[in-house]
């Protein structure tokens, strides 16, 4: 009795959802001639106010103007042609749309044929054939370009002729295009001429006419809306049943292992369904132009159960209770672990995406040229924005959790900017105060550069001190030793001139007197030599440039000195070059180089050693090398030799005003020379460096 029952039961259940199916599919196949044929009607209707409306009709007058400016045009100048009105017109771009479906025939004032087409048909329009086309028409220009159009053959030829009335009456005959001319650089209007002594003839068939029309988007399908209203209520139909027939008692209750669909299997099956479905609806009731047939009673009928399944799928949610369908029915709960990682992993991917973003942005180096850097900003936030575009509503969603995290890292960075300024304006604030040992040990990001010229301020700054110093210090020096020096001959002349006040023998007083001269001469080239770097420190001197042979020119310093030499016990090895070496030079103030430098090495060189002499010629420059002994041990900076009244001796207990060296540096400095020292152990080198031939610039600034 139970197994009966059980068997009954199953069987109701089974026509209940038979009748769930089938019924919905048959009312729907039911529908499709009516919406067919009510569709044609409105096609009909769409069809009929295109092909009087002014737009399409204006369009033949717009042929008219691109096939006479186009006439005996052949090759680049019909090309050329087209694009002036291709980029310039849109009358062309109608045109061109038209073209392709439209039979015309062009002849001028005489009756002669100027050009003629045939789109697909088979005949060739003439005035007397227009008949056998679903649209004829024959438009005049006469020899002012005053336009007339007859409606030869047209369902419609009264309403056109009404509209055409209207179009020539406000038709802007005036058709004109701006070209940029490469050749002057400069934009130019050109303007179209307007046809005349013409008879255009236009013909359609109504193949042409209809694809023309439906393929510029005239015809549309105003039926879809109500097939998708009903193909949405039978679905909630449908969902309904499969959540209340079970409620009756016949129904089999019975939990197949179809209907434990998880909840996002079922949702996507839906989804991709209805979404196909959706694309195809009206191609579905139009495929057999109008009739139903088995086909589509597979196809409804396999809609409606799949919809029956996930609505009895998601009833569970009503029979197990919220908590226990998510836990046994849905993937996300069932496996959360796993999305968590998945999830925890691809959020570390986006956010190190993320800092490489903002560290690329933070990291820009603004001394290169920006339009690399700017391109690169553009293109990543182009490609982001076509990405969220191309997702439609979803997009929507996407765009403004973009806009937030945007938001966020312009915040964020823009704090970041304004504490790194805080501390590059602190830094800044101390170097003001005088405290050069500021350090910034902070990454500055985008102001990095500006960190390096800071420490490059800070050093240059320390230089710059440490030279004052270093200024004071050597005035400080040069006040000594000028009173040093200057005190040491004028008091002996003030001690032998008393002497010579009470002197009686004169014997005496002529040694007195000579060392009364020895003195008052070494006093006078003491302030000679002062005065000499005076002048060249302040530029205040005026070079005599001549053609000097350096070679001679020394050999003639060197020979008046060759006492000197030989009291001093120095051997001097010269080389000199067999080739002449000429130098455009002053003479007067090279003579005094040569000698400062040979003195220099009679005075401080070892007895009884070897002083080397080179001159050559090295490229353009007049090459003099000179080195020696020293006697003393060299233990001092060779750079402040040049510096005034600085001697090798510390002690100072050799003659000399301690300008030897500085007269040398400034004299070959002012002559656009090279002056250079160097020590190495005792042995003491000097290099001067003249340029052979000066140039004009140079010269002139010498004379």
């Amino acid at each position: 009795m139970l197994g009966t029952k059980l068997k009954s039961s199953r069987n109701i259940t089974v026509i209940l959802v038979i009748l769930s199916l089938v019924l919905p599919a048959l009312f729907m196949m039911e529908q499709y001639w009516n919406w067919y044929v009510s569709s044609e009607t409105v096609e009909e209707d769409v069809s009929h106010s295109e092909i009087v409306s002014k737009d399409f009709l204006r369009t033949f007058l717009d042929a008219g103007y691109v096939l006479y400016n186009l006439e005996n045009r052949e090759g680049q100048d019909a090309e050329k042609t087209k694009l002036i009105l291709r980029e310039n017109s849109g009358e062309m771009a109608s045109y061109e749309r038209l073209y392709p479906f439209l039979d015309y025939r062009v002849k001028d004032e005489d009756g002669k044929d100027i050009a003629k087409s045939t789109a697909d048909s088979e005949q060739t329009v003439r005035e007397n054939n227009l008949s056998s086309f679903a649209l004829g028409m024959v438009i005049t220009y006469d020899e002012y370009g005053n336009i007339d159009v007859q409606i030869e053959e047209g369902e419609y030829k009264a309403e056109q002729s009404i509209a055409f009335r209207e179009i020539i009456s406000e038709y802007d005959s005036d058709w004109a295009v701006d070209i940029f001319n490469e050749e002057t650089g400069e934009w130019e209007t050109i303007r179209l001429e307007k046809p005349k002594n013409r008879t255009y003839i236009y013909a359609m068939t109504k193949e042409n006419l209809e694809t023309y029309i439906g393929n510029c988007g005239y015809t549309f399908n105003y039926v879809a809306e109500t097939m998708v209203d009903l193909f949405v209520l039978l679905i909630l139909v449908v969902a309904v049943l499969a959540w209340l027939l079970p409620v009756l008692p016949v129904w089999y209750q019975k939990d197949m292992k179809i209907l434990r669909a998880p909840l996002e299997v079922t949702v996507l099956v839906f989804c991709v369904m209805t979404a196909i479905l959706g694309e195809n609806l009206w191609w579905i009731a139009a495929r057999a132009a109008g009739r139903a047939d088995f086909v589509d009673f597979i196809i409804w009928t396999f809609v409606f159960a799949v919809t029956f399944w996930a609505a009895t799928c998601l009833r569970q949610v009503y029979t197990l209770g919220v908590g226990t369908y998510l836990k046994e029915r849905t993937l996300c709960v069932r496996y959360w672990q796993y999305i968590r990682k998945a999830w925890i992993y691809i959020v570390g991917k986006i956010r190190e995406w993320i800092g490489q973003c903002y560290h690329f942005i933070d990291r820009i180096d603004l001394s290169e040229k920006s339009n690399q850097t700017i391109f690169k900003i553009v293109a990543v936030n182009f490609i982001v924005l076509a990405l969220i575009c191309s997702m439609w509503i979803g997009g929507l969603f996407l765009l403004g959790i973009y806009s937030a995290v945007l938001f966020w890292l312009l915040r964020k960075y823009f704090n970041e900017l304004q504490e790194k300024y805080a501390v590059l304006f602190k830094a800044t604030g101390e170097i003001a105060k005088g405290n050069l040992d500021v350090e910034i040990v902070e990454d500055l990001g985008i102001f990095s550069p500006f960190k390096q010229e800071i420490q490059k301020i800070q050093t240059g700054f320390k230089k710059a001190v440490d030279e004052e110093v270093k200024s004071q210090r050597m005035k400080t020096e040069l006040i000594t030793n000028v009173s040093h020096d200057l005190k040491t001959p004028l008091t002996a002349i003030i001690t032998y001139v008393n002497l010579l006040k009470d002197e009686k023998d004169e014997t005496k007083r002529e040694d007195y007197i000579e060392v009364l001269e020895r003195k008052s001469l070494r006093l006078k080239v003491l302030i000679e030599d002062l005065f000499e770097v005076s002048k060249a420190s302040s530029k205040n001197i005026t070079l005599n440039i001549v053609d000097v042979d350096v070679v001679n020119l020394f050999k003639q310093v060197k020979l008046e000195l060759e006492d000197k030499i030989t009291e001093a016990d120095l051997d001097f090895r010269c080389s000199y070059p067999d080739e002449k070496v000429t130098a455009l030079l002053d003479s007067q103030k090279t003579y005094r180089v040569f000698e400062n430098l040979l003195v220099n090495i009679i005075k401080y060189a070892m007895p009884h050693t070897r002083v080397y002499i080179e001159i050559l010629k090295e490229g353009e420059e007049a090459v003099v090398r000179m080195k020696n002994v020293s006697a003393a041990e060299l233990a001092f900076n060779a750079e402040e030799l040049t510096e005034r009244f600085v001697r090798g001796d510390a002690s100072r207990n050799t003659e000399g005003s301690g300008l030897g060296l500085a007269i040398v540096k400034s004299f070959v400095e002012l002559q656009k020379g090279r002056f250079k020292i160097e020590t190495e152990a005792d042995l003491f080198k000097v290099e001067v460096r003249f340029k052979i031939q000066l140039t004009n610039a140079v010269f002139s600034h010498m004379i």
